[in-house]
């Protein structure tokens, strides 16, 4: 392997070492890494129904969230387009502040919405100038239909994660007491993006299905589409379990900690024993672990074809699974936990030190469990954080694929790494949660096999990477 390629290359208890030592983190903010605290903060109230956000700053991260997020999750799926609304703070006030402004703005959009929510979300500018945002939420919770939240946001206070955190802190206060509980009741946590659009929704049917499937009820995805009366009956489930266990542990702590509600603590439902250790984690503290064996039992059945076809995919090779084409490191290493399930030799491709730091305590929790991939990040991708289709990249992967005897890439289908290659990214090939995900992988791994001896277009190389 070229070693002037390669940043890192070794464990993932490894990176994290260095990671936690300061040694792999680099200091200056590189153009592709992690968006701030506001953008994250917006993408989980985003996934609330019928909440207006009232984003107190100027217009340009007003349009950046609202086109990333609302109009995205409104457009092509026959639903109104929620409105984002903003105070468009502009030179006086960012001087001398705007709460009157931002207290009017509230006003405005009750009476032009009628939303069930109203959250204030504060700017950089706003941080700056100290408007009192929580103080104004207060008054106007008198003055309008809407519930009104405020939450401090701005993109310096904090890193992407604690934008997320705060957010699903924020939704508590709007949580009952548990006073009673609804028993075989489940809230699905850790959710974003909405309001008819969370990642991957085949995947959240996938789960949903599981849970029916031993006999709970779903009390609502949190913040998956979800309503304001499915937060405000939340803390009466009896059980929380996380569609990512990643964005969801904080969230299931902080419930735990304030409601008692308990909280499964599993990773991603990706082959079949992280399948059934999701249902089984969802199933002991209901009391329905009878009912979750038959129905573990009759869906291993079901898809046992399909388990002997990825044993045949896997077995033996070395797995290559790349993170910056595809969506998101837990997923990748959930994949690697599944390629050494069917025996393979599974390698992380660029897992950046910039998402280790924001996801320690995930990264612990795997580590714990025994998830100890081999993983290699490259200068590449060390310098510019994350990116799509660079030919640096495109040529990284083909140098790290060719090191290997008898790989098989995991990932997009972008690239062009000389070995056969399992298309991640394809909607076809979603679920890839839990039963009906070991179906639709089975079907990619064999049909990546099938192909791998078909020429790629290299025209389409061409496009993508240049000559």
């Amino acid at each position: 392997m070229d070693p002037s390629r390669i940043a890192f290359h070794g464990t993932l208890a490894q990176l994290v070492d260095k990671v936690e030592s300061g040694e792999m983190v680099p200091k200056l903010q590189a153009s592709h890494a992690p968006p701030c605290k506001f953008w994250t903060a917006f993408q989980v109230l985003n996934g609330i129904r019928h909440m207006a956000p009232v984003i107190h700053g100027p217009k340009g991260c007003t349009y950046s969230v609202a086109s990333s997020y609302k109009m995205r999750g409104c457009e092509y799926r026959g639903v109104p387009l929620e409105p984002t609304t903003c105070t468009a703070q502009d030179e006086a006030d960012v001087i001398y502040g705007g709460e009157g402004k931002l207290l009017e703005a509230v006003k405005e959009a009750d009476q032009r919405y009628h939303p069930d929510l109203i959250v204030i979300l504060s700017c950089c500018c706003s941080g700056i100038v100290g408007d009192d945002v929580e103080t104004v939420a207060e008054t106007a919770a008198f003055q309008v239909q809407a519930r009104v939240l405020a939450l401090r946001s701005e993109g310096f206070g904090g890193d992407f994660r604690s934008g997320y955190e705060d957010a699903f802190r924020a939704l508590m206060d709007l949580m009952e007491p548990r006073t009673e509980v609804m028993k075989g009741t489940v809230n699905i946590i850790g959710a974003r993006e909405g309001p008819t659009y969370t990642e991957w929704t085949q995947d959240l049917d996938e789960i949903q299905r599981l849970v029916k499937g031993i006999g709970a009820r779903i009390n609502g995805v949190l913040c998956g589409g979800c309503t304001v009366e499915e937060i405000r009956r939340a803390s009466s489930a009896e059980i929380n379990a996380s569609w990512c266990y990643d964005w969801g542990q904080k969230l299931g702590d902080l419930m735990e900690e304030r409601f008692g509600v308990p909280y499964a603590r599993t990773g991603q439902p990706y082959g079949p024993a992280a399948t059934e250790e999701w249902i089984m984690g969802v199933a002991e503290p209901l009391g329905l672990e009878r009912q979750a064996r038959q129905f573990i039992a009759e869906e291993s059945a079901a898809v046992a074809d399909e388990v002997r076809t990825l044993q045949r995919c896997f077995q033996g090779k070395t797995t290559l699974i790349e993170i910056s084409e595809f969506p998101g490191p837990i997923r990748a290493l959930s994949l690697a936990r599944m390629a050494e399930e069917f025996g393979a030799h599974p390698v992380v491709i660029n897992l950046h030190p910039y998402t280790v730091k924001e996801r320690l305590p995930s990264l612990k929790f795997l580590l714990s469990r025994g998830e100890n991939p081999e993983v290699i990040l490259t200068h590449g991708i060390f310098a510019l954080g994350s990116f799509n289709a660079s030919a640096s990249t495109q040529e990284d992967v083909a140098m790290i694929a060719s090191q290997y005897d008898n790989a098989l890439y995991v990932g997009s289908p972008l690239r062009q790494p000389g070995v056969p290659q399992l298309n991640m990214t394809t909607m076809t090939g979603y679920p890839q949660y839990g039963y009906r995900g070991i179906r639709n992988m089975a079907r990619l791994a064999e049909s990546g096999l099938e192909h791998a001896a078909r020429p790629r277009s290299r025209l389409f190389k061409r496009v993508l990477y240049g000559d």
